[in-house]
């Protein structure tokens, strides 16, 4: 699977907060962030792997997986 965009703006919208925050309130936000990443990450790749199975294992369509699955997913993944 490829690497999403959705993970890199739930990072981002994170890391923006960041800035007005003290240090150990950045740590914290910053860890909630990797961990929302990884699970989104998880989640589509998780469906994804389901459309594969659902499709026989035809190979040569794991981007169109993917983004089929982000905008399934769309309105259910976290946003910072």
């Amino acid at each position: 699977m490829r690497d999403t965009n959705l993970s890199r703006t739930t990072t981002q919208g994170a890391l923006a907060t960041l800035r007005t925050s003290s240090a150990s309130e950045q740590t914290g936000q910053m860890a909630q962030a990797f961990k929302r990443a990884a699970a989104d990450h998880a989640d589509i790749a998780q469906r994804a792997y389901e459309l594969y199975e659902q499709r026989g294992w035809q190979d040569g369509r794991d981007l169109e997986d993917w983004l089929k699955v982000e905008r399934e997913l769309g309105g259910a993944v976290h946003h910072a």
